[in-house]
Protein backbone atom coordinates (compact mmCIF):
# COMPACT_ATOMS: atom_id res chain seq x y z
CA UNK A 1 0.00 0.00 0.00
CA UNK A 2 2.68 2.58 0.76
CA UNK A 3 4.30 3.47 -2.25
CA UNK A 4 6.71 6.16 -0.29
CA UNK A 5 5.84 9.87 0.14
CA UNK A 6 5.52 11.03 -3.60
CA UNK A 7 3.30 8.41 -4.93
CA UNK A 8 0.27 10.57 -5.28
CA UNK A 9 2.09 12.25 -7.63
CA UNK A 10 3.13 9.27 -9.32
CA UNK A 11 -0.83 7.47 -9.51
CA UNK A 12 -4.25 8.29 -9.89
CA UNK A 13 -5.72 6.75 -7.33
CA UNK A 14 -5.31 7.98 -3.01
CA UNK A 15 -5.50 6.30 0.05
CA UNK A 16 -7.89 8.46 2.15
CA UNK A 17 -8.98 8.38 5.31
CA UNK A 18 -12.51 9.54 6.70
CA UNK A 19 -13.21 10.71 9.92
CA UNK A 20 -16.79 11.47 11.62
CA UNK A 21 -17.35 12.55 14.66
CA UNK A 22 -20.72 11.52 15.65
CA UNK A 23 -22.29 8.05 16.20
CA UNK A 24 -23.07 6.10 12.65
CA UNK A 25 -25.52 4.16 15.07
CA UNK A 26 -27.43 7.35 14.70
CA UNK A 27 -28.00 8.26 11.37
CA UNK A 28 -27.48 12.05 10.45
CA UNK A 29 -26.85 14.55 7.50
CA UNK A 30 -22.65 14.32 8.53
CA UNK A 31 -22.67 10.55 8.73
CA UNK A 32 -24.74 10.21 5.27
CA UNK A 33 -22.41 12.80 3.52
CA UNK A 34 -19.36 10.60 4.92
CA UNK A 35 -20.91 7.48 3.54
CA UNK A 36 -21.52 8.74 -0.02
CA UNK A 37 -18.34 10.14 0.00
CA UNK A 38 -16.29 6.93 0.32
CA UNK A 39 -19.05 5.15 -1.85
CA UNK A 40 -18.48 7.36 -4.65
CA UNK A 41 -14.22 7.49 -3.92
CA UNK A 42 -14.25 3.50 -4.10
CA UNK A 43 -16.69 3.75 -7.25
CA UNK A 44 -13.52 6.10 -8.65
CA UNK A 45 -10.44 3.20 -7.40
CA UNK A 46 -9.74 5.34 -4.31
CA UNK A 47 -8.78 3.16 -0.86
CA UNK A 48 -11.05 4.37 1.23
CA UNK A 49 -11.49 3.42 5.43
CA UNK A 50 -13.44 5.05 7.65
CA UNK A 51 -13.65 6.05 11.73
CA UNK A 52 -16.12 6.99 13.74
CA UNK A 53 -18.31 6.35 16.75
CA UNK A 54 -20.81 3.75 16.68
CA UNK A 55 -21.71 0.68 14.94
CA UNK A 56 -22.41 0.47 10.76
CA UNK A 57 -24.52 -2.88 10.28
CA UNK A 58 -23.21 -4.65 6.94
CA UNK A 59 -26.36 -4.08 5.04
CA UNK A 60 -25.58 -0.35 5.25
CA UNK A 61 -22.12 -0.70 4.28
CA UNK A 62 -23.31 -2.91 1.22
CA UNK A 63 -25.82 -0.57 0.57
CA UNK A 64 -23.15 1.56 -0.34
CA UNK A 65 -21.07 -0.94 -2.24
CA UNK A 66 -18.44 -0.35 1.19
CA UNK A 67 -16.90 -4.14 2.68
CA UNK A 68 -17.20 -4.54 6.25
CA UNK A 69 -13.64 -4.11 6.72
CA UNK A 70 -14.05 -0.40 5.26
CA UNK A 71 -14.96 1.03 9.46
CA UNK A 72 -13.56 1.51 12.32
CA UNK A 73 -15.04 1.93 15.62
CA UNK A 74 -14.10 4.50 18.21
CA UNK A 75 -16.38 2.50 20.67
CA UNK A 76 -19.60 4.08 22.59
CA UNK A 77 -20.85 7.73 22.75
CA UNK A 78 -21.88 10.13 25.40
CA UNK A 79 -24.73 12.69 23.95
CA UNK A 80 -23.95 16.63 24.59
CA UNK A 81 -26.81 18.96 23.31
CA UNK A 82 -25.45 21.29 20.81
CA UNK A 83 -27.15 23.85 18.23
CA UNK A 84 -30.50 23.02 18.84
CA UNK A 85 -29.56 18.92 18.87
CA UNK A 86 -28.28 16.59 20.43
CA UNK A 87 -24.13 15.18 19.46
CA UNK A 88 -23.38 11.62 20.16
CA UNK A 89 -19.63 11.73 20.74
CA UNK A 90 -16.68 9.74 21.31
CA UNK A 91 -13.58 11.29 23.59
CA UNK A 92 -11.16 9.83 26.61
CA UNK A 93 -8.95 7.68 26.62
CA UNK A 94 -10.32 4.52 25.30
CA UNK A 95 -11.47 6.27 21.75
CA UNK A 96 -7.96 7.78 21.83
CA UNK A 97 -6.17 4.56 21.65
CA UNK A 98 -8.37 3.14 18.81
CA UNK A 99 -8.29 6.03 16.68
CA UNK A 100 -4.11 5.64 17.04
CA UNK A 101 -3.99 2.03 16.30
CA UNK A 102 -6.11 3.48 12.87
CA UNK A 103 -3.72 5.48 12.03
CA UNK A 104 -0.85 2.88 12.94
CA UNK A 105 -2.45 0.10 10.55
CA UNK A 106 -2.93 1.77 7.62
CA UNK A 107 -0.94 4.33 5.16
CA UNK A 108 -3.23 7.36 4.16
CA UNK A 109 -2.28 9.78 1.51
CA UNK A 110 -4.46 12.36 2.95
CA UNK A 111 -7.00 11.92 5.98
CA UNK A 112 -9.98 13.91 5.67
CA UNK A 113 -11.78 15.27 9.02
CA UNK A 114 -15.56 16.09 9.42
CA UNK A 115 -16.02 18.65 12.01
CA UNK A 116 -12.37 18.46 13.20
CA UNK A 117 -12.50 20.56 16.29
CA UNK A 118 -15.61 19.21 17.92
CA UNK A 119 -14.38 16.78 21.15
CA UNK A 120 -14.83 13.16 18.83
CA UNK A 121 -12.72 11.21 17.12
CA UNK A 122 -12.20 13.66 14.68
CA UNK A 123 -10.26 16.23 17.12
CA UNK A 124 -8.27 12.99 18.20
CA UNK A 125 -7.36 12.02 14.51
CA UNK A 126 -6.40 15.97 14.43
CA UNK A 127 -3.84 15.82 17.52
CA UNK A 128 -2.43 12.30 15.99
CA UNK A 129 -2.22 12.09 12.62
CA UNK A 130 1.31 12.68 10.72
CA UNK A 131 -0.68 12.86 7.07
CA UNK A 132 -2.41 15.73 4.50
CA UNK A 133 -5.04 16.91 6.42
CA UNK A 134 -8.73 18.24 4.83
CA UNK A 135 -11.21 19.65 7.11
CA UNK A 136 -14.57 20.02 6.29
CA UNK A 137 -16.97 22.16 8.32
CA UNK A 138 -20.46 21.98 8.72
CA UNK A 139 -22.21 23.83 11.14
CA UNK A 140 -23.39 27.32 11.48
CA UNK A 141 -24.99 29.07 13.71
CA UNK A 142 -28.25 31.23 13.16
CA UNK A 143 -28.05 33.04 16.75
CA UNK A 144 -25.08 34.14 18.53
CA UNK A 145 -25.93 31.93 21.30
CA UNK A 146 -24.02 28.27 20.47
CA UNK A 147 -21.66 30.83 19.05
CA UNK A 148 -20.80 31.23 22.73
CA UNK A 149 -21.65 27.69 23.77
CA UNK A 150 -19.96 25.99 27.18
CA UNK A 151 -18.66 23.70 23.77
CA UNK A 152 -17.50 26.07 21.49
CA UNK A 153 -15.67 27.77 24.07
CA UNK A 154 -13.74 24.91 25.39
CA UNK A 155 -13.12 23.80 21.33
CA UNK A 156 -11.30 27.63 21.26
CA UNK A 157 -9.44 27.47 23.64
CA UNK A 158 -7.47 24.21 22.19
CA UNK A 159 -8.02 25.96 18.26
CA UNK A 160 -4.76 27.50 17.64
CA UNK A 161 -2.38 24.70 17.61
CA UNK A 162 -5.43 22.81 16.11
CA UNK A 163 -6.24 24.80 13.30
CA UNK A 164 -2.68 24.89 12.68
CA UNK A 165 -2.49 21.00 11.85
CA UNK A 166 -4.87 22.06 9.04
CA UNK A 167 -3.44 21.63 5.42
CA UNK A 168 -7.19 22.33 3.45
CA UNK A 169 -10.19 23.58 4.74
CA UNK A 170 -13.42 23.05 3.34
CA UNK A 171 -17.02 24.17 3.91
CA UNK A 172 -20.17 22.92 3.07
CA UNK A 173 -22.26 26.55 2.11
CA UNK A 174 -21.62 29.70 2.85
CA UNK A 175 -22.98 30.11 6.30
CA UNK A 176 -20.55 26.68 7.50
CA UNK A 177 -17.97 28.96 5.83
CA UNK A 178 -18.50 32.25 7.92
CA UNK A 179 -18.90 30.07 11.02
CA UNK A 180 -15.41 28.64 10.45
CA UNK A 181 -14.30 32.19 9.57
CA UNK A 182 -16.03 33.85 12.66
CA UNK A 183 -14.84 31.23 15.39
CA UNK A 184 -11.73 29.37 13.90
CA UNK A 185 -10.22 32.38 11.95
CA UNK A 186 -10.38 30.13 8.90
CA UNK A 187 -10.92 30.97 5.19
CA UNK A 188 -12.67 27.40 3.44
CA UNK A 189 -12.90 26.69 -0.07
CA UNK A 190 -17.03 25.99 -0.20
CA UNK A 191 -18.07 22.80 -1.60
CA UNK A 192 -21.86 21.45 -0.64
CA UNK A 193 -22.66 17.79 0.56
CA UNK A 194 -22.62 15.48 -2.26
CA UNK A 195 -25.82 13.37 -3.28
CA UNK A 196 -26.27 10.87 -5.75
CA UNK A 197 -29.02 12.58 -7.99
CA UNK A 198 -29.78 9.43 -10.32
CA UNK A 199 -30.65 7.25 -7.68
CA UNK A 200 -33.54 9.72 -6.28
CA UNK A 201 -34.27 11.31 -10.03
CA UNK A 202 -35.41 7.27 -10.99
CA UNK A 203 -37.70 7.38 -8.31
CA UNK A 204 -39.72 10.69 -9.79
CA UNK A 205 -43.64 9.86 -9.84
CA UNK A 206 -45.44 11.33 -12.85
CA UNK A 207 -48.89 10.47 -11.67
CA UNK A 208 -51.42 12.31 -12.61
CA UNK A 209 -53.43 14.72 -11.03
CA UNK A 210 -50.60 14.41 -7.85
CA UNK A 211 -47.50 12.52 -7.78
CA UNK A 212 -49.05 10.68 -5.08
CA UNK A 213 -52.22 9.35 -6.89
CA UNK A 214 -55.46 11.10 -6.32
CA UNK A 215 -54.71 13.37 -3.92
CA UNK A 216 -52.07 15.60 -2.77
CA UNK A 217 -49.34 15.33 -0.51
CA UNK A 218 -47.10 16.91 1.51
CA UNK A 219 -43.80 15.29 3.30
CA UNK A 220 -41.29 16.36 6.61
CA UNK A 221 -38.11 13.90 7.00
CA UNK A 222 -36.13 14.52 9.69
CA UNK A 223 -35.70 13.66 13.69
CA UNK A 224 -39.28 15.32 14.53
CA UNK A 225 -38.67 15.20 18.15
CA UNK A 226 -36.11 17.81 18.04
CA UNK A 227 -37.46 21.18 18.58
CA UNK A 228 -35.69 23.28 15.77
CA UNK A 229 -36.83 20.22 13.10
CA UNK A 230 -39.94 22.51 13.42
CA UNK A 231 -43.18 19.66 13.74
CA UNK A 232 -45.05 21.84 15.57
CA UNK A 233 -44.91 24.13 12.88
CA UNK A 234 -45.59 21.71 10.00
CA UNK A 235 -48.54 20.15 11.59
CA UNK A 236 -50.17 24.17 12.42
CA UNK A 237 -49.84 24.52 8.75
CA UNK A 238 -51.44 21.26 7.86
CA UNK A 239 -55.07 22.65 9.02
CA UNK A 240 -54.71 25.89 7.06
CA UNK A 241 -54.05 23.73 4.16
CA UNK A 242 -56.81 21.23 4.87
CA UNK A 243 -59.16 24.00 3.91
CA UNK A 244 -58.27 24.30 0.10
CA UNK A 245 -57.43 20.56 -0.18
CA UNK A 246 -59.64 18.54 2.46
CA UNK A 247 -58.05 15.44 1.23
CA UNK A 248 -54.56 16.52 1.85
CA UNK A 249 -52.31 13.39 2.70
CA UNK A 250 -49.42 14.65 4.89
CA UNK A 251 -46.78 12.63 5.51
CA UNK A 252 -43.99 12.49 8.43
CA UNK A 253 -41.01 10.77 8.43
CA UNK A 254 -38.53 9.65 10.80
CA UNK A 255 -37.64 8.61 14.11
CA UNK A 256 -39.66 9.56 17.00
CA UNK A 257 -42.44 9.63 19.34
CA UNK A 258 -46.11 10.17 17.29
CA UNK A 259 -47.48 13.42 19.10
CA UNK A 260 -50.77 12.40 21.17
CA UNK A 261 -54.17 13.54 19.72
CA UNK A 262 -52.61 13.60 15.99
CA UNK A 263 -54.97 13.51 13.28
CA UNK A 264 -53.15 15.84 10.89
CA UNK A 265 -50.86 13.77 9.42
CA UNK A 266 -49.55 9.98 8.91
CA UNK A 267 -46.42 8.93 10.76
CA UNK A 268 -44.10 6.56 9.40
CA UNK A 269 -41.38 6.09 11.67
CA UNK A 270 -37.84 5.72 10.35
CA UNK A 271 -37.64 4.09 6.53
CA UNK A 272 -34.76 2.45 4.82
CA UNK A 273 -33.20 4.83 1.98
CA UNK A 274 -34.98 3.25 -0.32
CA UNK A 275 -38.72 3.10 1.17
CA UNK A 276 -37.38 7.10 2.07
CA UNK A 277 -36.71 7.73 -1.42
CA UNK A 278 -40.05 6.49 -2.81
CA UNK A 279 -42.07 8.87 -0.37
CA UNK A 280 -40.09 11.70 -1.30
CA UNK A 281 -40.40 10.43 -5.23
CA UNK A 282 -44.43 10.50 -4.82
CA UNK A 283 -44.74 13.62 -2.96
CA UNK A 284 -45.73 17.22 -4.18
CA UNK A 285 -44.11 19.69 -1.57
CA UNK A 286 -41.08 18.11 0.51
CA UNK A 287 -42.02 21.16 3.90
CA UNK A 288 -38.70 21.86 5.85
CA UNK A 289 -39.95 24.02 8.80
CA UNK A 290 -36.96 23.97 10.68
CA UNK A 291 -36.03 26.95 13.14
CA UNK A 292 -32.12 26.68 12.49
CA UNK A 293 -28.97 25.10 13.07
CA UNK A 294 -29.18 24.09 9.57
CA UNK A 295 -25.63 25.08 7.47
CA UNK A 296 -26.67 23.42 4.20
CA UNK A 297 -29.93 20.83 3.93
CA UNK A 298 -29.11 17.77 2.05
CA UNK A 299 -32.82 16.78 1.95
CA UNK A 300 -34.20 19.91 0.39
CA UNK A 301 -31.03 18.46 -2.35
CA UNK A 302 -32.74 15.24 -2.23
CA UNK A 303 -36.21 16.42 -2.53
CA UNK A 304 -35.53 18.30 -5.83
CA UNK A 305 -33.68 15.34 -7.19
CA UNK A 306 -36.97 13.42 -6.71
CA UNK A 307 -38.98 15.86 -8.26
CA UNK A 308 -41.01 17.53 -5.11
CA UNK A 309 -41.32 21.50 -4.97
CA UNK A 310 -39.53 22.66 -2.08
CA UNK A 311 -40.98 25.10 1.10
CA UNK A 312 -38.46 25.70 3.32
CA UNK A 313 -37.60 28.13 6.33
CA UNK A 314 -35.54 30.96 5.57
CA UNK A 315 -32.55 29.90 6.87
CA UNK A 316 -29.01 31.19 5.53
CA UNK A 317 -28.18 27.34 4.29
CA UNK A 318 -31.59 26.50 2.68
CA UNK A 319 -31.54 30.02 1.00
CA UNK A 320 -28.50 29.15 -0.60
CA UNK A 321 -29.48 25.63 -1.84
CA UNK A 322 -32.34 26.99 -3.33
CA UNK A 323 -31.17 29.27 -5.01
CA UNK A 324 -30.28 29.18 -8.91
CA UNK A 325 -28.69 31.92 -11.44
CA UNK A 326 -32.01 32.85 -11.74
CA UNK A 327 -33.38 33.20 -8.02
CA UNK A 328 -35.25 31.01 -6.04
CA UNK A 329 -36.50 27.32 -7.18
CA UNK A 330 -38.66 27.20 -3.74
CA UNK A 331 -40.80 29.03 -1.59
CA UNK A 332 -39.02 30.31 1.70
CA UNK A 333 -41.12 31.28 4.63
CA UNK A 334 -40.41 32.81 8.24
CA UNK A 335 -39.40 30.63 10.81
CA UNK A 336 -42.31 29.35 13.24
CA UNK A 337 -44.64 31.08 11.31
CA UNK A 338 -47.33 28.09 10.44
CA UNK A 339 -49.80 30.76 8.70
CA UNK A 340 -46.90 31.88 6.16
CA UNK A 341 -45.49 28.04 5.75
CA UNK A 342 -49.30 26.86 4.95
CA UNK A 343 -49.35 30.35 2.39
CA UNK A 344 -45.77 28.36 0.55
CA UNK A 345 -47.81 25.13 0.35
CA UNK A 346 -50.69 26.35 -1.10
CA UNK A 347 -48.69 28.42 -3.60
CA UNK A 348 -46.97 24.95 -4.32
CA UNK A 349 -49.79 22.90 -4.69
CA UNK A 350 -51.19 25.61 -7.29
CA UNK A 351 -51.47 24.54 -10.76
CA UNK A 352 -48.37 25.19 -12.59
CA UNK A 353 -44.47 25.32 -11.50
CA UNK A 354 -43.79 22.57 -13.53
CA UNK A 355 -40.69 25.08 -14.71
CA UNK A 356 -39.80 25.68 -11.22
CA UNK A 357 -39.69 21.76 -10.58
CA UNK A 358 -37.17 21.39 -13.37
CA UNK A 359 -34.76 23.96 -12.25
CA UNK A 360 -34.93 22.59 -8.65
CA UNK A 361 -33.62 19.03 -10.69
CA UNK A 362 -30.83 20.92 -12.00
CA UNK A 363 -29.93 22.96 -9.28
CA UNK A 364 -29.96 19.41 -7.25
CA UNK A 365 -27.09 17.98 -9.88
CA UNK A 366 -25.06 20.79 -9.32
CA UNK A 367 -24.93 18.54 -5.88
CA UNK A 368 -24.50 15.13 -7.52
CA UNK A 369 -21.22 13.15 -6.15
CA UNK A 370 -20.17 13.40 -9.72
CA UNK A 371 -19.81 17.38 -9.01
CA UNK A 372 -18.69 17.31 -5.35
CA UNK A 373 -16.00 14.17 -5.54
CA UNK A 374 -13.70 15.69 -7.71
CA UNK A 375 -14.07 18.90 -5.98
CA UNK A 376 -12.92 17.31 -3.01
CA UNK A 377 -10.01 14.96 -4.27
CA UNK A 378 -8.59 18.42 -6.20
CA UNK A 379 -8.64 19.52 -2.16
CA UNK A 380 -7.10 16.61 -1.15
CA UNK A 381 -3.94 16.45 -3.52
CA UNK A 382 -3.49 20.20 -2.29
CA UNK A 383 -3.05 19.15 0.72
CA UNK A 384 -0.81 16.72 -0.15
CA UNK A 385 1.30 19.45 -1.80
CA UNK A 386 0.74 22.05 1.34
CA UNK A 387 1.98 19.28 3.60
CA UNK A 388 5.03 18.77 1.83
CA UNK A 389 5.76 22.16 1.20
CA UNK A 390 6.11 22.14 4.79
Amino acid sequence: MNNGPHAPQNREWLSVGLVCPYSFSRPGGVQNHLLGLASWLRRHDHVVSLLGPGSLDEHTLADHDLPPDCFTSTGGTVPVPANGSVARLSFGARPAIRVRAWLRSHYFDVIHLHEPLTPSSSLLALWNADRPLVATFHTSFEDSDFAESPLLRAARRLAPSSVARIDEAVAVSSAAAEAARRTWRLDPAIIGNGVDTSELSAVWSSASPWRGGDRPRICFLGRFEETRKGLEFFLGAIRRVRLNHPDLDAVVVGPGSIPAHNDQARFLGALPDAERDRVLGSSDVYVAPNTGGESFGIVLVEAMAAGAKVVATDLSGFREVLTDDRGLVGWLTPAGDPAALARAINQALAPGHTELAERGLRRARQFDWDSVGPQLVERYRAAIVARRSR
